[in-house]
Parts: structure tokens; C-alpha cells; sequence
């Protein structure tokens, strides 16, 4: 029998969206917003049609107010529905109320919802902790682990901004990572069987990490990528990098990941 694809999405993340529109160029050739509304063309120019794109935080550059109403004009570009991962540049009241206009502010903003008979379980990686490390607060693994503990037999994908399991780059695992990463990990392990991903952004550079039979994801930003290189011990940018997303297809047994980059 075929292993025939339930959905295919694209994965989007670290837009670092401002309402200046030259903000972004003190560190690449181009704006955070050009680069954004070019990350659009690309995607609504794919020769196929994607089920929805998941943004997976870090659309604002700074929890500024005035840079949702510019994310949401840029975004709304985006001819497929769009699901959003708060990060840790993100203010998630805002990003609610202006760029998903939303009444009732969920907060934790955390979310589940199933498209194609496959559940996606959206995650809020801002607990306390000494930015830009993040944090599952207890009662939001609590609600994960119910989740994960009934009886379900959907393929399952997981979206968080921070990266949760070391990545063997130093300043990555100490820098950037959920503090209680390893918390998180083993309740994941009770849905293994039926996880077909975590994906994540934060680290601006494409990343898999496979642990326990669990694959971590992340995807470039569409704005600057950072190196990460084993044993790097600093913040260092990949200068010319190119920005990126990724197309990811879910079977009922297995994921497919394209890595796509395309030139400012």
C-alpha cells in the first residue's frame, strides 16, 4: 500500500519583522521587512499548493505593538493560512490581537488543531527564564502531557520557537536551548510512535537532531543565519547566507523535508 501524503506545509520562521523599513540592514544588505515580503513572492510563487505555512516565532523583531500591523500587512500577503509559534522577540497579546485579530488572548498562547486527520500541537516556549533561553511552564507541560497520554492514533506534529535538545554546538546548548528541554523530551516520548516532528526555529541555520526516535527540525530565517559549527562557543553570523523556509510532507509513517533558499 502507498504511504500517500496527508498534507504538505512550509515552514517559516524568524522574520524579525519592524515597522522601520531599514531595520535589519546594520547587519545584512537587506531590511527584515524586504526580506519578509520576498519570503511571501517565494511562497506564493511554489509550484504546488501547500496545505498552510507554519511561522514558528520571532515574527516581530522586539515586542513592539506598531511592528505587528506592518507583519500583518506583509503576512496577510500569504495566500494559505498561516499558523503562528510565538518567540521570544514576540509579545503574544499583540500578535493575537493585531495579527491574528483575536478577542480572547490566549496565554499561554498554546494551541492544538488537525488538519487532514493529523494533530498539530503548538507550544509557548516563553516561560521565565534569562532570555534568549526559554522555558515550558509547568502547567503548560501538564496540558502537553494530557494531550499525549490519551488514546490517539493521528500522526502527531509538535511546533515550539527555542530548541529543546542539545545540538552538540555549545553556544546553542547553553545560550539559546529550553531550560527544561529534557522535561519536555520525555514527555514527548509517550506519543514517539505517532510524532512525526518538532519543528523549531531561534537559531537561524537549518538543524536535525534524531534522539529517541524523535526528530527535532528547524528552518533558516528569512532574514540573517547564524553559524553552528561543533564547538562554536560564540554568536556567530553567517555572513552571505542566504535566507530560506522549509516544505514538509507528513505521511502516515514518515516526514519529508525540502530545504528551499532564494537570493534578496
Amino acid at each position: 500500500m502507498p504511504d500517500d501524503v496527508l498534507l504538505t506545509f512550509v515552514h517559516i520562521s524568524d522574520t524579525h519583522i519592524s515597522p522601520d523599513p531599514d531595520y535589519g540592514k546594520q547587519e545584512t544588505p537587506h531590511s527584515t521587512s524586504d526580506s519578509a515580503r520576498l519570503l511571501v513572492q517565494q511562497i506564493n510563487a511554489l509550484p504546488f499548493k501547500p496545505d498552510f505555512v507554519l511561522h514558528t516565532g520571532d515574527v516581530a523583531y522586539d515586542p513592539d505593538e506598531t511592528a505587528y500591523f506592518t507583519a500583518r500587512e506583509i503576512l496577510s500577503q500569504i495566500q494559505y493560512p498561516v499558523y503562528y509559534v510565538a518567540g521570544n522577540h514576540d509579545k503574544p497579546e499583540p500578535l493575537q490581537r493585531i495579527l491574528l485579530g483575536r478577542s480572547e488572548i490566549l496565554a499561554p498562547f498554546h494551541y492544538t488543531f488537525d488538519v487532514n486527520g493529523v494533530q498539530f500541537i503548538v507550544l509557548d516556549s516563553n516561560g521565565p527564564a534569562e532570555v534568549p533561553r526559554g522555558n515550558i511552564i509547568p502547567e503548560q507541560l501538564v496540558w502537553l502531557d494530557g494531550l499525549l497520554s490519551s488514546m490517539d492514533d493521528r500522526p502527531l506534529v509538535i511546533a515550539v520557537h527555542h530548541n529543546a535538545v542539545p545540538v552538540a554546538v555549545p553556544w546553542l546548548d547553553g545560550f539559546m536551548r529550553i531550560t527544561n528541554g529534557e522535561d519536555f523530551h520525555n514527555i514527548l516520548l509517550k506519543a514517539r510512535e505517532r510524532l512525526r516532528g518538532v519543528f523549531f526555529g531561534h537559531v537561524h541555520q537549518n538543524l536535525t537532531m534524531f534522539r529517541d526516535g524523535i526528530m527535532y527540525n528547524s528552518t533558516l530565517s528569512s532574514w540573517g543565519q547564524f553559524h553552528a559549527w561543533p564547538g562554536l562557543n560564540d554568536t556567530v553570523k553567517d555572513e552571505g547566507a542566504e535566507p530560506g523556509f522549509s516544505v514538509v510532507s507528513i505521511t502516515r509513517a514518515n516526514t519529508y523535508i525540502r530545504r528551499y533558499r532564494f537570493r534578496i
